[in-house]
């Protein structure tokens, strides 16, 4: 776990986040949030003299822990073992087949045994969740798309969302030797509670998670008023084109604009940050994206008689100036990573008082909040979550030594700081390639259209593969976020720390740097959270879509039991 102490006396390398584009940083070193800070408690003091003493109005609260009024099996799948020896084996078997998805595949009516381990995995389902299966509607939504409906008693509410994604990242064959356990064994380890294997922890413990939870229910005997819903895409290591797009097409005309109670799908977990010290980081918005193509189309010729700059250098050009000109942060108050950080500062031990002055301070000084917006753009562990962030990750151009390059081709990632929008970012791009336009004599169109006449030595052209703006950001007042938050804290406090009476608890925001499949819902619900109810450390939040992949078991149980509890909390809430 990375320490703010060290922090802020040192750059930390390294930021992973759980999910590709979903690998959050569950350690101190990306915890940010928002809250507002109370008046003083001290007529006439200062600010930093209220916050020294202590006797400022705490904003980062105990939530109440909300206990669902049906918990038959609540204290079974926290504490029985053999319930706990099925799920595993249940988890297990759903790791043992290799859903992987690549970046380009076919549609599924077009291939079906590119996808054959798909239809054995819904085989595996419908095998290992009996109730599921005969009491719930279940529908496949171009092809693989798996939607389960449990109607509810009370048409009049809305449906409540649980999502996941069947596919997990391929293996690199060249990495099978490094793994402890073959990724594809599911192998359960009982000296160390871990399961390991490609899925365990992105995203089939989420998926068996909510169908555990749900045949539970069903063997209770309960029955909601609010209909339950859940969403199974098969293509969201690609970015959901095929899979999640089409489910929420499909939702979206058969439900409509804000019809949905709330959605819930992969994210955020629960972190300790000291001894005893826990917050539970839920995500609720998430940044942009856009693939910019950059094409330098330009002229061949011999290698012997070569122009001053080849198609490869001018690229090289433009490359090493959008690199050595990163975006500028845009730290506000309203980012979601500064409520964790807030949580942090009141509740933490470990943080160093300067920077503590700067985190509560923030809401009341434009001075401290410019301060902390200065450390958190000065460190590696933050930096990314407060701008727009540019990776050139492909590169072509060239095909024979003595041949000039006539068309040299890179590809741009970006990922968009959620004040800002995929034409601010595009606008950035344009800009430089405008100036090495300009410098090296080529003409420069910006997605068809002509910005800089085509020269005799060629044209930039400037394209899009694929954009989205950043997510909006979900509530975390109001009932239905109460509720959400009261239901994890009840999971927690009196179900994985019930033994342990110095556990606290607390519960803040977070932002993701990626996206998950929740993009293509955002007209359903603007209630959308995305989070796990699993403790996730460093060491195993490192082997995220890496050698090693797994999880604890007990973990995996809390993930169960929060589905369980808030498909019953939310099921019967007005």
């Amino acid at each position: 776990m990375i320490k703010l102490e060290d922090d802020y006396d040192r750059q930390e390398r390294g930021q992973c986040f759980l999910w590709r584009h979903k690998k959050l940083l569950f350690s101190l070193g990306g915890l940010l949030a928002l809250v507002v800070y109370g008046t003083s408690c001290v007529t006439g003091a200062t600010y930093d003299t209220v916050v020294a003493h202590g006797c400022h109005k705490p904003r980062c609260r105990k939530i109440e822990p909300i206990i669902p009024a049906f918990n038959k099996s609540v204290d079974m799948i926290f504490n029985d073992v053999e319930y706990k020896k099925a799920t595993i084996e249940r988890l297990s078997g759903a790791i043992k087949i290799p859903t992987e998805i690549g970046d380009v595949f076919p549609e599924p009516s077009e291939d079906r045994e590119y996808f054959k381990y798909f239809f054995e995995f819904h085989d595996y389902l419908e095998k290992s969740y009996p109730l599921v299966y005969d009491q719930l509607t279940v529908e496949k939504v171009n092809e693989l798309g798996l939607l389960y409906t449990w109607k509810g008693s009370n048409t009049s509410l809305q449906p409540i969302l649980f999502m996941a994604h069947q596919d997990v990242v391929p293996v690199n064959r060249k990495t099978l030797d490094e793994w402890e356990h073959p990724p594809f064994s599911g192998y359960y380890d009982e000296e160390t509670d871990y399961i390991w294997g490609r899925g365990a922890l992105d995203c089939k413990n989420l998926l068996t998670a909510e169908l555990e939870a749900i045949e539970q229910l069903l063997k209770d005997g309960y029955t909601p008023e609010r209909t339950t819903l859940v969403s199974f895409g098969f293509d969201e290591e690609s970015s959901g084109t095929k899979g999640a797009r089409e489910l929420g097409k499909f939702l979206d005309e058969r439900y409509g604009k804000d019809s949905i109670y709330t959605i819930i799908d992969e994210g955020g977990g629960v972190t300790e940050l000291e001894e005893n010290l826990f917050l539970a980081l839920p995500v609720n918005a998430e940044k942009g994206y856009v693939d910019v193509l950059i094409t330098i189309d330009g002229r061949g010729g011999h290698s012997s008689k070569p122009p001053d700059h080849t198609t490869i250098g001018v690229a090289s050009k433009l490359i090493s100036l959008i690199e050595d000109h990163p975006f500028e942060q845009s730290f506000a108050l309203d980012n979601p990573i500064f409520r964790a950080l807030t949580c942090s500062a009141e509740h933490s031990s470990n943080i160093p008082s300067s920077l503590k002055r700067n985190i509560l301070g923030a809401p009341h000084s434009r001075k401290k909040e410019h301060a902390l917006a200065e450390f958190l753009a000065s460190h590696v562990a933050y930096r990314d979550l407060i701008r727009t962030t540019g990776a050139v990750d492909i590169i072509t151009g060239g095909i024979k030594a003595n041949a000039l390059p006539e068309v040299t081709a890179f590809l741009l990632n970006h990922r968009i700081e959620i004040h800002s929008s995929v034409n601010d970012t595009l606008e950035a791009d344009l800009y430089h390639a405008k100036k090495i336009a300009k410098k090296y004599g080529y003409g420069l169109s910006f997605k068809g259209e002509p910005v800089i006449p085509e020269t005799s030595l060629g044209v930039i052209e400037i394209n899009t593969r694929y954009e989205l703006e950043p997510a909006p950001v979900s509530p975390t007042s109001g009932p239905v976020w109460d509720l959400f938050a009261g239901t994890i804290q009840n999971v927690f406090e009196n179900g994985v720390f019930a033994g342990n009476k110095d556990a606290d608890m607390y519960i803040a925001t977070y932002l993701s740097t990626g996206n998950t499949d929740t993009k293509y819902y955002w007209n359903l619900s603007k209630n959308i959270y995305r989070f796990i109810a699993s403790q996730f450390d460093k060491e195993t939040l490192h082997v995220v879509h890496s050698v090693g992949e797994r999880i604890k078991a007990d973990n995996h149980l809390s993930a169960i039991a929060f589905v369980y509890q808030y498909s019953v909390n939310a099921g019967n809430a007005e």
